[in-house]
């Protein structure tokens, strides 16, 4: 006979993920209680043991978002075992394939139809856009900047110069292109109402006169 799945199977299983996130991240019990007490949400170190080790019924959502915090790894990766089976008991009456289920909370969506502008699912689209421009730009922006700074250490008119100077004007373009594609899509943000992350210093030239929601 089959044991229906209860809640505590997924409180079980994030203490186990919590147990292997702590000790990779080399924090024993009370500094990652510390930890997530400084995040503000008070946690004691036998807290954390009872956590690890199956004695707790149920975990906070707050207290979930402290621990992946803490450890440094995504919440995702406590709540869905990637690692583990092909399936999870996300819930006691929804088991899915562990992918599915970590979709579910990430909000990833791999469909041909587009979702409408105003949706959640199309709202974390834009800003995972957004976050692609910004690692592409500053891609480009490195190699271009890199090849330049190579080439003016060979003499003038030699053939590794002037490899380099080549390479070096290519990414200069696609730099261009990619900066641009960036400042379309935070505009297109900002129309939306949304607010695009800061930019990281190295693209800061990108939109010097903007005023960044760092609140």
């Amino acid at each position: 006979m089959t044991t229906q799945p209860t809640v505590p199977d997924l409180t079980a299983r994030i203490g186990v993920a919590v147990k292997a996130a702590r000790s990779a991240a080399g924090l024993s019990a009370p500094a990652f209680a510390a930890a997530c007490t400084e995040l503000g949400v008070p946690t004691a170190a036998n807290a954390v043991n009872k956590i690890e080790t199956a004695r707790r019924e149920s975990i906070k959502l707050e207290e979930a978002i402290a621990f992946a915090v803490a450890s440094g790894v995504p919440l995702v990766s406590l709540l869905v075992p990637l690692d583990g089976e092909a399936e999870v008991d996300l819930l006691p009456n929804l088991r899915l394939p562990v992918w599915e289920a970590a979709t579910l909370i990430t909000g990833e969506d791999y469909s041909e139809d587009a979702a409408p502008e105003d949706r959640p699912r199309a709202v974390l689209t834009v800003f995972r856009e957004h976050a692609i421009d910004v690692r592409t730009a500053l891609i480009s922006t490195r190699e271009a900047r890199d090849r330049r700074s190579q080439a003016a250490h060979h003499h003038v008119g030699s053939d590794r110069y002037q490899q380099l100077s080549r390479q070096a004007a290519e990414f200069e373009r696609i730099a261009t292109e990619d900066c641009q594609r960036l400042r379309d899509t935070r505009a297109r943000m900002r129309a939306q109402g949304l607010h695009p992350a800061p930019l990281p210093a190295a693209l800061a030239f990108i939109a010097p006169d903007e005023q960044e929601d760092t609140t």
